[in-house]
């Protein structure tokens, strides 16, 4: 057989194909059709979306920086500056020292973001270190399992966050002494965990030596 032959053979049983299933074609391409339309509208949407919450965003912050309450219009967006709102919220009301606000913000965003690991890390990392401080100011121990949660929310394998979840682990735990007036001495979690952190290797110097001042303040205070 000749190739012009083939080819006309191949084109014959293309223009077959396409006059039985013309209609299912027709079909496909206009679900197709659809779909782009509609993933172009989205994005559009969304671009909007972002545009509009980013000029609230800096409107808000130059208007009063003072008073950011207005910043709580722009918290349920699901964009970046939602979670730039929170964290300006978060900032302001630690300042206050309307650290349950704070708290609830600081949930929010590490349970509904999709966040990457380093970013939660520190999220989580600043929001362990200010409600730990909160228990103190306060003298509650309200925060207690919130702060549990938070530190479990640090990834073991971010650069820098190991010697730090570390240490938000034992100070937890020395919190939870100080809060209960329970005595450090006779706590074995208190002190193993003291011992795991002066003993490893990957916990850094600077760690150690904040760790071991409280370790020695509690034994003898």
């Amino acid at each position: 057989m000749s190739e012009e032959s083939k080819n006309n053979n191949l084109f014959s049983k293309i223009q077959n194909f396409i006059f039985k299933n013309y209609i299912q074609l027709i079909i496909s391409l206009v679900i197709l059709l659809i779909i782009f339309i509609g993933f172009q509208t989205y994005n559009y949407f969304k671009i909007q979306d972002i545009k509009n919450s980013s000029i609230s965003f800096f409107d808000i912050i130059n208007e009063n920086k003072n008073d950011l309450s207005n910043l709580e219009i722009l918290i349920d967006d699901d964009n970046i500056f939602s979670i730039l709102s929170k964290l300006k919220l978060i900032q302001k009301n630690n300042e206050n020292k309307n650290f349950g606000y704070s708290n609830e913000l600081y949930k929010e965003l590490l349970t509904s973001s999709n966040l990457d690991d380093l970013y939660k890390s520190s999220i989580a990392a600043n929001a362990s270190y200010t409600m730990i401080n909160a228990s103190y100011e306060e003298n509650t121990n309200n925060y207690l399992n919130d702060i549990s949660i938070y530190i479990n929310n640090i990834s073991d394998e971010s650069d820098g966050y190991f010697s730090i979840k570390k240490e938000l682990e034992y100070l937890l735990i020395v919190s939870e002494i100080d809060l209960n007036k329970s005595e450090y001495i006779n706590n074995s979690k208190a002190l193993d965990k003291y011992n795991e952190i002066f003993n490893s290797s990957l916990v850094s110097t600077s760690v150690k030596e904040r760790v071991k001042k409280i370790h020695e303040f509690q034994l003898y205070k």
